[in-house]
């Protein structure tokens, strides 16, 4: 933890974080938000025992990166968080969501622990061996959402692109709760070498934060990157719809991919903002392994972040299976943009 010592002295303890971030906001505690965990950190950093306290509020962060465009020190808690976790891993103190992550990839390749194949959702769509670019599905797509899968894959295979052989998991969920995501890092380049693919296009924003951060060798498009430019030739309909757009924290807040999502949607239909959006959307709760280890936490800040929903829209759309999952479980309607793609595709 010392390395990262001069990012920890960065924060001057202002507060600003105080109002961005998501846990903070529902638990009240300041130990449960940005600046708590840089002091946290520090005390990692000077070798004190973890207490059960600073292990729980370390892991609470759902890696939502608000902390980190808020702070005007210019402060990266998000990255001192991350390295919390590795060192109270390290000293022993693994939680039991943790470990079951761990399991879950370690048996069955997927963070759901589904002992299914991962192809099922392939129904009889031609596959393009040795493409230049390759679709990654990822885990909830592949097992939860296969009916996103399928139209994603409908619409891309189209267009010349291919599949990998046998995709495992990016290796988000361990990473982001400070596992070791080496071999599944590994496992997936190899398979990305073997097709031959100079391009992985994912519709999670996860697994594109992942790969952006992790993986070398090739590049990675979010669908929406790789849709925007293509438009006129894929879409075959007007939707008379009116929807809003969730901007997934990571891919809107790590990497600034703000207008691609917005010029596909507003090619089908008509995009009504939310009340906070792009740098200060609100976090849907489910990241970080939040959704896993602290379930009621993370269905609180969804609940948060329904206040900003527009009340005349037809559907919440958003660009990541896990927004998804926690906005359906809230009771909003609400679609992967590939669906929405495949809605004026048909």
């Amino acid at each position: 933890m010392r390395e990262y010592l001069p990012e920890i002295v960065k924060c001057v303890r202002c507060g600003r974080c105080r109002t961005v971030c998501p846990s903070q906001q529902v638990l009240g505690w300041e130990s449960a938000g940005a600046r708590g965990r840089m002091q946290m950190a520090l005390g990692l950093t000077s070798g004190l025992e973890p207490s059960e306290g600073l292990v729980r509020n370390v892991l609470n962060c759902t890696t939502c990166h608000q902390c980190v465009t808020a702070c005007p020190s210019g402060a990266d808690p998000h990255r001192v968080t991350r390295a919390a976790r590795r060192k109270l891993i390290a000293l022993g103190h693994t939680q039991p969501h943790q470990i079951e992550m761990q399991e879950r990839i370690k048996s069955t390749g997927n963070s759901l622990g589904d002992e299914s194949s991962r192809g099922l959702w392939l129904t009889e769509l031609p596959v393009h061996e040795h493409s230049g670019y390759v679709y990654f599905a990822g885990c909830l797509a592949s097992y939860r959402y296969k009916s996103t899968a399928t139209a994603t894959y409908s619409i891309l295979e189209k267009l010349g692109v291919g599949l990998l052989e046998d995709e495992q998991c990016c290796g988000s969920p361990l990473f982001r709760m400070g596992l070791d995501a080496s071999e599944l890092i590994a496992h997936n380049s190899r398979q990305i070498e073997e097709a031959g693919a100079h391009t992985v296009i994912v519709g999670c924003a996860g697994c594109y934060s992942m790969f952006k951060e992790r993986y070398q060798g090739f590049d990675v498009v979010h669908l929406c990157e790789f849709l925007a430019d293509k438009l006129d030739q894929i879409i075959k309909k007007k939707l008379d719809i009116l929807v809003t757009y969730h901007d997934p924290c990571h891919l809107g807040r790590a990497y600034g991919i703000y207008d691609a999502p917005r010029k596909v949607i507003e090619h089908i239909c008509t995009l009504v903002e939310m009340k906070a959006s792009k740098d200060t959307a609100s976090c849907c709760g489910g990241g970080g392994g939040v959704r896993l280890g602290y379930p009621e936490l993370s269905a609180s800040i969804t609940e948060e972040l329904i206040k900003n929903i527009p009340e005349e829209i037809d559907y919440v759309v958003t660009a990541c299976p896990l927004c998804f999952r926690n906005l359906a479980d809230a009771g909003v309607r609400v679609l992967d943009l590939a669906d929405l793609v495949w809605m004026a595709v048909e």
